[in-house]
Parts: C-alpha cells; structure tokens; sequence
C-alpha cells in the first residue's frame, strides 16, 4: 500500500497517479513488460492493482506455498519500474482507451457529476482517472518527480494474509525494503472543502434508457467519533430490503426500481450518499419521500429491535468479508491506512455500542437541508418536473414536515476433493450434501433445480429469471416486508439465481442461526407467495435492468453474439429475457412454470459452513419432508437437438454513438463432459490476462485498447469460444486484423512450455482460491451432483490440467477456431470503414 493517490496530484497533472500504476507492471531492471504479472500468473495466483483517492494498492492472491516468490516480484515492481518512455506512450494510450470506456458509462459519468457538485474545492472532486488532456501531456520526468516525492518508507505499508511464519516474513520484507532511504514524511496540504451553506442541484442529460435521482450530505472523516454512528444509519436507511428507503420508496410507494446508501468516510470529509434508479416521472415524489424518511432520524428514536437488527448485519457484513484472505488484507490495509491502528476490534466494538440517542444526535448534526447535494440523469428526450427550484422548495419544506410530524459416519464421501463432505439422498427425494468446515461462523445454503434458459422459450425468455427475484419476496404466511425483517433478526438473507442451465435459491446466516434460517429457507421454497403486488415491482425492475444492459455495449454485443451461433437453442435467449416476454407473463404463468420445475425430487440443496452434518439433515428432514412433487411430467426431459457451427462467416454490425466499438469474434465451443474443454480452458487462458498473448500485444505493445480477453463457455452439450475487445472507431479494422492474427498463431503454432505451465498454474491457482467461501464451497458441491461430474471432480479437473500438452492445445485450437465457421458482432460507432475478412488474412 502507497499513501499516493489523485487527492495529492496537482490539477495539471491529474491521473498520473494512476499512470504509475499501470506503469509499474511494465518492467524493472530484472523483467521485461509482462514478465511481472506472467511471474504470480505462473505460480497459480492472480496480480492486480488499484489507484483511489488517498492511496495505490499492487496485491497478490495465489497458494500460501509461493508467498516468498510473490513478495519479491511485487516489491521488485513498486522499487524498480524502469518506466520506460516508449512504454510511457504505449500506456497511455491504454488509459486512455480506460478514460474513453469509463466516458461511455452513463453511471460513471452521474458518480463524477455528484462527486464534483458535493465537492467545489477539495480534490475529492476530480476523477481518479484524470482527463484526456493531463493524461495527454504526462512525460517521464513528471512521474519520476512525483516517485520521489511520494514512494517513500514513511508512506509504504507491506500487508500480508495468509499461512506463513511471521519471523521469516518480517526477515524477508527487511531483505527486500529494508534497503530504503528512510526520510522525513513530508505531507502536501490539501485544499479544504469550504462549509456547505446552502443546497445544491444538478441535472445531467444523456443518450440514456434509465434515469438515476441521487443526493449527498457531508459527513466527517473516518477517525471522527461519529463515524460508527454514521455508517448505522447508512444500514439503517438503505443496505438491503429490510432498510427504511427501500421499504418505502420500493415497496410501499412504488417510487423506485432499486435504491441504496453508503457511507463514504475517506481520509478527510466525506459524504453521505442516496442512489435511486426510477422512472422521469417519479423524481420529485421520490425525492421527498426519501427525504422525509432520512429527516424522520432526527426527530424520532430508532426502536430497539430495528437497531439491534441493523449493527447485527454490519457485523455480519464484517465477518463475510474476511472469509477471503483478500478481504482480511484490504480490511487490514484500509484501516491502518485511514486511522493509523489496522484492529478492526475497535470499530466493530464502538458500533456495538451506538444507541439511538446517538443516532438522533449525529442525524440532527449531518442531516440538514442546506447541506443536500441533489442530482439527476435523465435521456436527452425526457422533461421532468424537477428543476433547482423546486429541488430547493422540497429539502426545505421536507424537513418542516417532519419536524412537525415527529414525536453420519456412512455418509462422508473419501474422495470429495474438498474435505468433510457428506452425502444424503433423504425420503422426500431431495439430495443433500454437507459440507463441515468450522473456522469461521457463517453458513451457507444453496437449493439447485435443473432450469434457467434451458427451460425457456421465446415466449417465456427471462421467466426463470423473473421467478429468481419474485419467489424471495414473501410465503403464503409472510409478506415481503415480514420475511425481510425476520430475515434482518436472523443476520442472514436469500436470494435467488438463474443461469443457463440451473436455478434456485442461495441464503446465508451466521451459524448460530442456521436452524431458524433454515425454516425460513423451506417455507420460502415450498410455499412463495407470488404476490401480484411484488411481481409488479419485479417486472418493472427486470424492465429497467433491459434498458440498462441497452446503455452497456459490450453486454449488447454479447446477447447478440449468443443469439447468432445458438442458432434457436436455448442459449441462444437473453438470460435477463426480453421485454415482450416479461410484460406479456403473468403471477399464474409464473407460479405454473416454478412448481414444473422446483420439485424435491429434482432439488439438490447443498449446505457448507459451521455446522453438523447429521444435524443438518435432522432439520432439513424436519422442515422439508412434508413437500411431494407434483404429477405432471417433468418439462426438462424433452430432448434438445445441439446446434451446429455456423455453416459460413455471421458478421453483425450494430452502430451506437459511443466513444468505444465492442467487437466479439467467435465460434461453437465444447459442451461441459467433452475432453476438449480443458484445452479450450488452457487456449483461453494463453490468451487472456495481464501476461496473455491479447494483451501483450494488443493492449501493452499496440496501446489497441484498455479491456481486450478471451471466453470460454461450457454448457450442457455446447459451448462457445472466443475473444474480444474493445477499442477505439477508428481502430476498429486495425484490432480486427490483430485477434485474427493471434487467433491464426495458436492454430498453427504450439504455445511454449513456459505459457502452458503459467496457464495451467493460473487455473489451478483459481480454481483454489475459488473456493474460499462458504457460499462458493456449497455451490461448487451442489453443481457438482447437480451435472453428475462428482465429489471428486477438483482432483480430475487439475489432473487433466497437468496432463494437457502444446500439441494437445494446438489439436483443439485447429478443431474449434474454425476461421471459415464464426460469428463477429461489433457495437459501436460505425464509420462505415471495410472489415478486413479472413480471406485477407491468409
């Protein structure tokens, strides 16, 4: 961790900070550009970085066995980047490409607007990632300059998670960085944000489907005693459906598709932030109404049983995040960064600690009228009914209002690659699996049932998804809000999940509620409510989330390339669906289509954490033995004709005015049982990554673009292979030729040894540290039955790995890069430029 970040740039200079992390990974004395994240990628782990406001992050995660390797690659990056002026140039150009995609992105663009009208001096204000111009003009000497200045021993912390002996680390570190020069810390000052005297309000227009309404009120700076108490009342108004906010706005009224607070409480001042999606013509009802519950802290006390219920979920929050070794590091880092003391031991104990006299007492000092900032993003087309002025009549007359208003043995598989796993197929015909693992006190549950995309048609595209969200909300006894705030007491939630092949339901609880979460989970399975009410609200969300993946380029680019090689299979549909399907459902469609498929005797319900595997099947006996499947013929027996490769080239062009074109080029793939998608996984992973052949060349050596990879899809009998980038218009021929240029070497070429260790070191590597979570434990378990690859899959998945040859990885290229049978979508600007075809390639 380096104490550099955007808030000590000098305006001129904006992004350099950023500029130096990318630049770090481009070469040192000892590593050529590549060399750095190709060295943790071959030891199995994953390399990356991140610039914020205060501080640079370079991390690692890979086996704890390599700790040594990776703390040398990542110092030797942070000491000695050469910062080469060629390469300067080349990088650049990539952040540039990075600046441009971010322009692209109406949510960006509505966060940068908010950050720059709550901020008028401090340089919270300015993007992170700088501007076209400044980034533009950075030389090497500049960022030399700024090195000095700020990569210093009294601005470094070293933060290590994991399984080692601290003696030899600490040796190691002083080894490695004990060689600095250590001078006096001389900290810049920083321009102070000036008292906010009055509201503020913005409006941003766009080429946009979805509008956004969104507030601020200042707040103080992490080590501030009202910190704690602050982010209690962010939970309290707006993490989740139990909060205040989305009771209100999103259940009760009907203002908003979704909505959310966080507490921002940086180094210095920060904010208090609302984020609502909805729709125009909503703005002023939504915005009065949230406000008049926020402005309600300050005159009524919070019932103890909502606060209890509230501290108990950040606590929860707080326990779930340091599952992942990952999470403990930046948990640590954050803390030590912001507050000089990394003992999460103090937070979590002054939050425990917060009342609700505390809360009226913060809320009274943050939350006044003349301190909102207010804003909106609306489509170009749209006229709404909220303008400054009427803003301005809102927050003050809303806080009057509420003022005035105030007052078994047997069952333990031996060959499960993930150890302590048990096996039951109960008397009600639902296969369940348990999974023991008692270090940290969390559990996990996961119910699968065979569906998703392949249960759909045309005229049903997106029912599974539509089922996903509306089955969580409410039983035949619980109304949505009631399951939310028992859900909140229990510390616990559910969730639902459809995919292409699957469906079902994932919850998670602290284990010490794990019985009473459980019941809850059986009553929601068993008997949804499918309230006509809740299905509206979901209806209209799934419409809105339509209109948001219309705003994202590469999302369009992606449905479109699906439709295209599917050729009418299931896959070929939208997993979110469409709009027609999704109006034209009804509550009874819906209802019809879950009890088809959600029956005990299709149901795998996997359960992972701090429990007991013979008492959980105890329970799960005791709440789901009364449920029997239905009669009718169960709907995934019917027979699906796989689809074939294209019989000749699919070229789609789809013109948007953006800044960025997206281009896919790819072809049928291998389907989940076949042998050869374990070398598509290896041909993938040659391909893709910080040491890949893409970016090498295309982003590192061509500056073609910042985001540029390769897929791999396996699904039930087919899959898909392919690449993708994202570059500039009038680049678009040029990144064209250069995939199929890279596509054509890895079928002719064999890939070296060294780039098919790294790739196989990289997917075991994952594939570990995959599976660190309670809840990826219990879903990997589930699938597992579910598409009857076996408990011991993770053993055969890492053998074939280690077994996979260069000539093995060439067969399979040559066999599925077909360059005479593939699908191209491109979206984006059209400047009506001539593709290059392969034909011009040969």
């Amino acid at each position: 961790w380096v104490e550099a970040g955007s808030i000590y740039e000098e305006s001129e200079q904006a992004g350099i900070t950023h500029v130096i992390e990318h630049m770090i990974f481009k070469g040192t004395p000892s590593r050529n550009p590549g060399e750095i994240a190709g060295a943790i990628e071959g030891l199995g782990g994953r390399i990356n970085a991140y610039t914020g406001f205060e501080y640079t992050v370079y991390h690692a995660t890979l086996p704890n066995r390599h700790w040594e390797q990776a703390l040398e690659v990542l110092s030797d990056a942070v000491l000695n980047a050469v910062f080469d002026p060629e390469e300067l140039e080349r990088e650049k150009k990539v952040v540039l490409e990075e600046l441009a995609m971010r322009n692209d992105q109406p949510t960006t663009r509505f966060f940068e607007k908010i950050m720059a009208t709550s901020y008028r001096q401090h340089p919270y204000r300015r993007p992170v990632i700088g501007t076209t111009e400044s980034i533009s003009s950075i030389n090497r000497e500049d960022i030399l300059d700024y090195r000095e200045k700020f990569y210093k021993p009294g601005r470094m912390y070293v933060v290590v998670v994991g399984d080692f002996q601290f003696p030899s680390l600490l040796n190691r570190v002083q080894s490695l960085m004990g060689g600095m020069e250590a001078e006096r810390d001389l900290s810049p000052d920083i321009t102070g944000e000036p008292v906010q005297s009055s509201p503020r309000f913005f409006k941003l227009k766009m080429a946009v489907n979805q509008s956004r309404l969104a507030w601020t009120f200042p707040i103080p700076a992490f080590t501030h005693p009202d910190s704690p108490v602050l982010d209690v009342i962010s939970a309290l108004l707006g993490d989740g459906e139990s909060s205040r906010l989305y009771h209100t706005l999103r259940n009760q009224k009907g203002l908003v598709h979704q909505v959310n607070t966080s507490a921002f409480t940086p180094k210095y001042q920060g904010l208090l932030r609302i984020n609502t999606i909805l729709e125009p013509d909503k703005m002023s009802a939504a915005l009065e109404t949230g406000l008049k519950e926020i402005y309600r802290l300050k005159y009524q006390d919070v019932p103890e049983d909502e606060l209890k219920r509230v501290k108990l979920n950040i606590e929860k929050d707080f326990i779930f995040g340091l599952e992942r070794v990952k999470g403990q590091a930046r948990l640590l880092g954050s803390l030590e960064m912001l507050s000089d003391d990394p003992r999460k031991e103090i937070y979590l104990d002054k939050l425990r600690n917060v009342t609700p006299a505390d809360i009226k007492k913060v809320a009274r000092k943050y939350l006044k009228p003349d301190k909102v900032t207010a804003g909106i993003l609306i489509p170009d087309s749209v006229t709404v009914d909220l303008d400054d002025e009427r803003a301005f009549e809102i927050i003050h007359k809303t806080d009057q209002k509420s003022r005035s208003g105030s007052g078994t043995p047997a069952s333990l598989l031996t060959d499960s690659f993930l150890d302590n796993v048990h096996r039951f197929s109960l008397d009600s015909g639902i296969t369940l699996l348990v999974r023991e693992d008692h270090n940290i006190p969390t559990t996990a549950i996961r119910l699968i049932f065979p569906g998703g995309l392949r249960g759909e048609t045309e005229a049903t595209n997106g029912a599974f998804n539509f089922i996903s969200k509306l089955v969580p909300e409410g039983t035949d006894t619980l109304t949505a809000r009631e399951l939310d705030l028992r859900l909140a007491e229990l510390a616990g939630g559910i969730s639902g999940f459809s995919g292409k092949n699957t469906f079902g339901l994932k919850a998670g609880f602290l284990s010490r509620f794990f019985e009473s979460g459980l019941k809850l989970v059986s009553d929601v399975v068993i008997n949804p409510r499918f309230d006509p009410e809740e299905a509206e609200k979901v209806r209209a969300e799934i419409l809105a989330r339509l209109d948001q993946q219309e705003d994202s380029l590469s999302s369009v680019a992606m449905r479109e390339f699906n439709e295209i090689l599917f050729q009418g299979h299931p896959y070929s549909l939208n997993k979110p669906g469409t709009k027609t399907a999704i109006k034209n459902l009804t509550v009874r469609d819906l209802r019809n289509i879950y009890h088809q498929y959600s029956r005990p005797n299709k149901l795998v319900l996997a359960v992972a954490g701090d429990v007991k595997a013979d008492e959980v099947k105890e329970a799960v006996d005791k709440y789901f033995s009364s449920w029997s499947a239905p009669s009718s013929p169960y709907p995934l027996d019917t027979y699906f004709l796989e689809p074939l490769p294209p019989v000749d080239p699919e070229i789609v062009s789809l013109d948007r005015e953006k800044e960025q074109v997206h281009i896919i080029i790819g072809f049928m793939g291998a389907g989940l049982k076949e042998p050869e998608r374990y070398s598509l996984e290896m041909l993938k992973t040659v391909l893709t990554g910080q040491s890949g052949r893409l970016f090498t060349r295309l982003r590192d050596r061509m500056s073609l673009a910042y985001s540029v990879s390769a897929f791999n899809f396996s699904g039930l009998g087919t899959g898909a292979f392919g690449v993708y980038i994202a570059t500039s218009p009038e680049r678009k021929e040029e990144a064209i030729q250069a995939l199929w240029e890279e596509l054509y070497r890895i079928r002719e070429e064999k890939i070296s040894n060294d780039e098919l260790e790294r790739a196989r070191e990289l997917l075991i590597g994952h594939y570990e540290l995959g599976l660190q979570t309670h809840g990826a434990q219990a879903m990997e378990i589930g699938l597992n039955e579910t598409y009857e690859l076996g408990q011991d899959y993770g053993y055969r998945y890492i053998n074939t790995l280690e077994r996979i040859t260069p000539e093995k990885v060439r067969t399979t290229a040559q066999r599925y890069i077909l360059p005479e049978k593939y699908v191209m979508v491109s979206v984006g600007k059209d400047l009506e430029t001539e593709v290059e075809t392969t034909d011009q390639l040969n």
